[in-house]
């Protein structure tokens, strides 16, 4: 119910076209969709006005990189906690999502390591010593520059530091010999660091197209209408084929009351959302 994922009563009629367009352009079901965005939007602490925003932004980057919709909502479900506390916007946890995804990194694993290091990250930036010096260093800058980039564009930060992973053998390392410096060494943190690494080259552009298409808000909305006309085309073609005797029959007639109402019975029965 809609009351249980948080959704207030006035915007349960956009929140519902929402996942139903989801439903019908993604690998994901409407179902699906609404529980896992209502999680994403409670933990990210986004305006119930601005689902389609998210749905835009999931639509978007699932058209544009190596992964689905459903890999994409379920990692960004992951790194919300983390990408919430260290400042991320929605759009980038999409992003970063997107390119983790991409290359094949798990959601309950790798997006729970990396939530890790993003906040080890943050802890360093605000303890200082040793420990930032040596993120600073795979970054490729001095501490205070990461420092002052962590604070106000922390996303981009992030991707400094796993560049300087993919750069490792570059500065006279290796990927591994950098996680051991900073002690990472469970075998999941690291995997999923190095396999981030082999992203590294989408992480900026990633972030910063989830961030475009939230703003845009257009990309779902162009895909549904995309979908829907497909659908009243093949509506309007089989209805041009029927002879006037079909046409005229009950059964005709009961066909065309269902295509009407299954979308409300979908609607109040399947999410079984309040009405008064």
């Amino acid at each position: 119910p809609a009351g249980q994922l948080g959704v207030q009563r006035e915007n349960v009629a956009s929140f519902t076209r929402t996942m139903i367009d989801l439903g019908e352009t993604t690998n994901l079901s409407a179902t699906e969709a609404a529980t896992s965005l209502a999680r994403f939007m409670n933990v990210m602490g986004t305006s119930q006005d601005q689902v389609g925003n998210l749905g835009s932004a999931v639509v978007e980057l699932g058209n544009n990189y190596a992964t689905t919709e459903a890999e994409i909502v379920a990692m960004a479900t992951r790194l919300s906690g983390a990408g919430k506390q260290i400042g991320l916007t929605e759009g980038q946890v999409l992003g970063l999502a997107s390119s983790l995804s991409s290359v094949g990194i798990e959601a309950e694993a790798g997006g729970s390591a990396v939530s890790k290091v993003m906040i080890d990250i943050a802890a360093s930036v605000d303890a200082g010593g040793d420990r930032l010096e040596t993120f600073a260093r795979v970054a490729g800058v001095s501490a205070d520059t990461f420092a002052e980039k962590w604070r106000s564009d922390p996303g981009a930060a992030l991707a400094l530091f796993v560049q300087g992973l993919a750069n490792a053998e570059e500065q006279g390392t290796s990927t591994l010999g950098v996680l051991a410096d900073l002690g990472i060494t469970e075998v999941r943190m690291r995997d999923a660091l190095l396999r981030s690494a082999a992203a590294s080259d989408q992480f900026t552009d990633a972030m910063q197209q989830g961030n475009a298409a939230f703003d845009e808000n257009v990309a779902l909305q162009t895909e549904a209408e995309k979908r829907y006309e497909t659908t009243a085309a093949q509506l309007q073609i089989m209805s041009k084929n029927q002879s006037p005797e079909m046409k005229a029959s009950p059964m005709y007639r009961q066909q065309r009351i269902m295509l009407y109402l299954l979308p409300l019975v979908f609607v109040f029965s399947g999410f079984a959302f309040p009405i008064g």
